[in-house]
């Protein structure tokens, strides 16, 4: 290589494999001119003896002593150029990449991003596709078991058997949990516990019905009929899965609403979901009209289509909360309660009378805490399945129980919790 950078297939003093220069060693990979540049650039700093001609034979360099010295020197000289680039490299700003690479790396996040991006969307195209075939397949097995009760107008006129009073009673039912399964020291819960405990229920509250010739009988569907899905724990527990555990609940009611409209001459329903019905485990995902429950509902519509002492009472503020009037002109606001915090709800009748604007509340009934109780005009109910591992773990202890509340037309009151044990 010639002292230009032109390239030879020999060193450049015509000896292969140089490999010192007075005491300077060659570098790995280094190239004969960078060699000899290394040298001179050591001439000029005095750290070697060698005069410059020797520099020229040893290189075998083209040119005479004094010009390869002159290119060394002065203002404009190798070594200046050398010394000049060698401050731009260390005054560059460290660990700065180029503009290629930072576009390349910008690229590459960006394709992470829209990666991550596809991957969600799989995911929450999966989790409807779950739902959905979730949802399809508690259709179809609901359709597959729905026939309408056929109406017999001997069944009427033989249970309307009482003289007629102006009586009206509210049965609230809610927090059945089927689906559900616990088994501890305070108490026993499966689906046949479930479907003996509605029997139970049944047979009182057509003792108390009549007992107080009751006229009317607003059956009030407040919520968590079925255990559903939301927690861990309830997957861990549930005896059956949720498609199952709406047909199951699905029947029971309609079985408990035909029996008793062959003895009360009017019945009519009021129905609120709750929330362990939802499809969505995930309360900040899940969309409040996703509720397996609504199926229950669509369930009971078909069923008891041809009763004619049955009717419906339409949500018509919140498809959350009924609002409806009694005889005596009392205006009930029902719920399933998860919208209330613990210990807040006694406010409730103040709270609904405010949110509706259109009623004056009188009495509000929810389920939702598994606990009987009745403060400031909230009725609460007790639950179906009673004191679950939950509850006993937190020193909760609660009967099982359902709630029956009688009202006569001057106001008065008889409540009944219908111990389910």
């Amino acid at each position: 290589m010639r002292i230009d950078g032109s390239t030879e297939d020999k060193n450049l003093n015509g000896v292969d494999n140089m490999n010192n220069f007075f005491g300077i060693d060659r570098l790995k990979g280094e190239s004969d001119f960078e060699f000899c540049l290394r040298c001179c650039l050591a001439k000029i700093n005095g750290e070697i003896d060698a005069d410059w001609q020797e520099i020229v034979d040893e290189f075998n360099l083209e040119c005479h002593r004094d010009t390869l010295r002159k290119n060394f020197v002065g203002s404009m000289g190798v070594q200046h150029v050398v010394e000049l680039y060698e401050e731009k490299l260390l005054n560059l700003p460290k660990n700065e990449p180029c503009d290629a690479v930072k576009e390349i790396e910008q690229k590459r996040q960006q394709l992470v991003k829209e990666k991550q991006k596809l991957k969600d969307e799989r995911t929450v195209l999966n989790r409807l596709l779950r739902t959905e075939a979730r949802w399809e397949a508690v259709i179809e097995l609901l359709e597959e078991k729905v026939e309408k009760y056929e109406y017999s107008e001997t069944d009427y006129l033989l249970s309307h058997k009482y003289a007629s009073k102006n009586t009206e009673a509210c049965l609230l039912l809610s927090d059945w949990h089927i689906g559900a399964g616990c088994d501890t020291y305070l108490n026993t819960f499966n689906i046949d516990v479930a479907k003996a405990r509605v029997e139970h229920l049944k047979q009182c509250t057509i003792e108390y019905c009549e007992l107080h010739k009751i006229q009317t009988l607003n059956i009030e569907m407040l919520g968590d009929l079925v255990s559903g899905i939301i927690h861990v724990s309830n997957r861990l527990v549930q005896c059956e899965n949720i498609i199952e555990s709406t047909v199951i609940a699905s029947e029971l009611l309609a079985e408990l609403i035909k029996d008793l409209s062959r003895i009360v001459p009017k019945i009519r329903l009021v129905y609120c979901v709750g929330n362990h019905g939802r499809v969505n485990a995930d309360v900040r995902e899940s969309i409040s009209e996703e509720n397996f429950e609504y199926l229950i509902k669509y369930y009971l519509t078909t069923k008891l289509e041809n009763l004619p002492n049955v009717e419906w009472l339409e949500n018509d503020i919140n498809h959350e909360m009924c609002f409806y009037s009694l005889n005596n002109g009392k205006t009930i606001a029902s719920c399933h309660g998860h919208r209330e915090k613990r210990g807040s709800y006694k406010h409730s009748v103040k709270n609904l009378t405010d949110y509706s604007e259109t009623y004056r509340v009188d009495e509000v009934h929810m389920g939702h805490f598994h606990n009987h109780q009745i403060i400031n005009n909230v009725v609460v109910n007790g639950s179906l399945m009673g004191c679950d591992e939950y509850a006993q773990n937190f020193k909760y202890h609660a009967l099982p129980s359902q709630t029956l509340r009688v009202y006569d037309e001057k106001g008065n009151t008889i409540t009944y919790e219908i111990i389910l044990k």
